[in-house]
């Protein structure tokens, strides 16, 4: 498959839902795998590799920034996107720690 591999983190299904139905509207963009919580997002990206993960930073468990520190662990380049409903540039601070920063 040609395109880029995107990964979706959010815990609730209608919002994987409605990112997956937009991103796939564009030509070249695929889903290729979606987690619900921090632990099934490491995991998962680790077995499918995406080119992209967009992720909410609001998940249950141990958090989306505790997703993207594992996930930048064990794959410095990962090209994460984070959305949020809190304001604040601190999210944004902190989830580009460590490596290189998010999207």
């Amino acid at each position: 498959m040609s395109g880029l591999a995107i990964m979706l983190v959010d815990d609730h299904p209608i919002v994987r839902e409605g990112y997956r139905r937009l991103l796939e509207r564009r030509e070249g963009f695929h889903v290729v795998c979606e987690a619900e919580n921090a632990a099934d997002a490491y995991r998962v990206y680790r077995e499918f590799s995406p080119d992209v993960v967009v992720m909410d930073l609001s998940l249950p468990g141990a958090g989306g920034l505790e997703a993207v520190r594992h996930i930048r662990q064990w794959d410095r380049q990962a090209k994460i996107l984070v959305f949020t409903m809190h304001e604040g540039a601190i999210f944004a601070l902190k989830a580009s720690r460590p490596g290189p920063p998010a999207m």
